[in-house]
């Protein structure tokens, strides 16, 4: 259904009454005049390639050598990183998967990828282009990329656990604690607005 036709038929009940009827709230719910949008859910699987693996020194702090480290592996999301890392794992893992572009688009449709925060933080670029980041803690990434897409794609996310600051230590307390990588859902999200006629890369 159309957005403009939903919103036109909300502002048309809104003029008959300043004081709708008390059977408003129980017959219609304000949610269905929303369009909602169709989903398609990246689960996998992913490739997992580890980075970096952090070792705490005793004066405190982290090191992050690149040596030693986990295999890569192939995994579904969301999950803890500690059933392929190792229970005990914190560093830096790269999450790649490959996707193909939704088919049968309209023009007013618009393709959004969402990003449920990782543990910690994660960095997510799409055909090698930076999208932004996206934290522990706070609201989902949600990044219009109708013009990044190609017939075949590659999304990234770089996640580390803990997140450090410029010293090497840990932001936010308990930052260390498990779970840790992909933990939230990664989706595309189609939904109908304005003609597209720019390219835009976030919300």
């Amino acid at each position: 259904m159309s957005l403009n036709k939903v919103k036109g038929r909300e502002s048309r009940v809104e003029s008959r009454s300043a004081d709708p009827p008390s059977f408003w709230h129980s017959t219609l719910d304000p949610r269905s005049l929303t369009p909602i949008p169709h989903i398609i859910r990246l689960r996998g699987p992913w490739q997992l390639e580890p980075l970096q693996r952090f070792v705490k020194r005793s004066f405190g702090g982290y090191d992050g050598p690149t040596s030693g480290l986990p295999p890569n592996d192939r995994w579904t999301m969301p999950a803890d990183w500690c059933e392929t890392m190792g229970p005990d794992f914190l560093g830096v893992v790269r999450y790649r998967r490959t996707f193909q572009r939704p088919t049968n688009l309209g023009p007013r449709e618009r393709i959004w990828l969402v990003v449920e925060p990782p543990r910690s933080c994660g960095m997510v670029r799409l055909n090698g282009e930076f999208l932004g980041y996206v934290r522990f803690g706070a609201s989902a990434g949600r990044f219009n990329v109708t013009h990044l897409l190609t017939t075949k794609n590659s999304l990234e996310i770089e996640v580390e656990h803990p997140e450090l600051d410029e010293n090497d230590m840990p932001l936010g307390e308990g930052s260390v604690h498990v779970p840790g990588g992909l933990v939230g859902e990664v989706r595309l999200e189609i939904e109908e607005g304005p003609e597209v006629g720019g390219q835009g890369s976030g919300d």
